[in-house]
């Protein structure tokens, strides 16, 4: 069986685009060679736990030298900083307005792709900043929690525990009137991303200061963000920024008293027996997504993310207003665009939500583990013949 720390950099190749070309066992240990592109690194790891690493300087040499310097005993792995980075969203406006007055306000298709990044994030980091002290309890919080690791996290943490120590670090966290009916979503966020971090296995690849994550193949701090970006949609206020020109304009301004938010509680019946639904099945969705660009501005009552990229869309119908003739053509080209844009659309008539939400239900979790086993994608191999698809042999 390969020791650890040849499973670990072979986890890092994977990620960092270089291959092992060699490996043998020498007496004292493992002798690698290592290659991306042109560059050729040999890489000896002692039983010991030392390292000798040969090669001309390159990249990839530098990369490795990263990686072999191991953290030392009692080092902490850390969290993310998020007040702090919430506070700095005003960086990323300055970037955005700097690209405005040197080439104008670019068309959407035409877009450079870190303008729309830093675009993105002023809008995020802006609205997180906003919502320092909106109210959650603690209740959602551990709805939250174990909804998203049980559906997203595979690496056996241990989820009574962790719970625990957040509801201590929130409790003795030493704010006025906080209680597990009353935690301010800054303080949330705090406990979650030190203990989540805290309680991940140590068997994260250390390349200088990146922790990589063995499941995802990317720095654990990413996993800890999708997690707040869930909970977040479980404040007491449910109400999210618009994202829209006007409030672009308004944040490029900092003239923040003029912005639209909008709300993201359930509009109709229906979409609050979904909700509600959806809920008691320990599925995290995003209510009221905004799914924006210059040309369209649709929202989708409840969207479920996957761990893929491709997105499941959860729309209710109800018969009256859908069975229009324009709004069912509307509805048509409108499944179009977003199918082209990675949401997977399933709908659901107010008949099917009120009479058998149970099957609703159970076809939207299907459908979400379809997708994260890679079972289920806008890619397919299957192929058609004149009456249908053709099984396999």
């Amino acid at each position: 069986m390969e020791n650890e720390k040849i499973q670990s950099i072979k986890l890092l190749s994977s990620r960092l685009s270089f291959i092992i070309t060699n490996q043998r066992q020498l007496l004292n240990g493992y002798q690698l060679t290592v290659q991306r592109g042109e560059a050729i690194v040999h890489l000896t790891l002692f039983n010991n736990g030392n390292y000798l690493i040969q090669g001309k300087e390159s990249n990839l040499k530098e990369v490795i030298e990263k990686w072999a310097n191991k953290r030392k005993e009692g080092e902490s792995y850390g969290y993310p900083d998020y007040n702090a980075s919430w506070r700095e969203w005003d960086e990323d406006a300055k970037i955005v307005k700097d690209y405005i007055i040197e080439n104008g306000i670019p068309e959407e298709a035409e877009a450079p792709h870190h303008y729309k990044i830093h675009r993105e994030v002023m809008f995020h980091d802006f609205m997180f900043r906003n919502s320092y002290f909106q109210k959650l309890n603690f209740t959602k919080i551990e709805f939250v929690v174990r909804s998203w690791l049980r559906r997203f996290c595979f690496m056996n943490l241990e989820v009574d525990k962790l719970l625990i120590d957040i509801k201590k670090h929130i409790l003795e966290a030493g704010y006025h009137d906080v209680s597990e009916d009353n935690v301010p979503f800054a303080i949330a966020v705090e406990a979650i991303a030190y203990h989540f971090s805290g309680h991940c296995p140590h068997k994260f690849i250390k390349c200088g200061k990146s922790c990589i994550c063995p499941q995802v193949k990317e720095e654990h701090y990413n996993c800890v963000t999708e997690l707040i970006d869930n909970l977040y949609v479980y404040c007491e206020e449910q109400k999210v920024l618009a994202y829209n020109k006007t409030n672009f304009n308004h944040l490029l301004k900092r003239d923040t008293s003029k912005l639209k938010w909008h709300c993201l509680a359930p509009s109709t019946p229906i979409e609050e027996k979904m909700g509600e639904g959806l809920k008691n099945a320990g599925i995290l969705t995003f209510p009221q997504f905004q799914a924006y660009n210059s040309d369209h501005k649709y929202r989708i009552d409840f969207l479920i993310k996957t761990s893929k990229g491709l997105s499941i869309a959860i729309e209710c119908d109800g018969l009256q207003y859908h069975a229009n003739a324009s709004t069912y053509m509307k509805d048509r080209i409108r499944d179009r665009y977003l199918q082209r844009r990675g949401f997977y659309i399933m709908r659901f008539s107010s008949v099917e939500i009120f009479n058998n939400l149970d099957v609703c239900l159970k076809e939207i979790d299907e459908t979400f583990w379809m997708i994260q086993k890679g079972k289920l994608s806008l890619e397919t191999d299957q192929k058609l013949g004149y009456f249908g698809m053709l099984d396999d042999d």
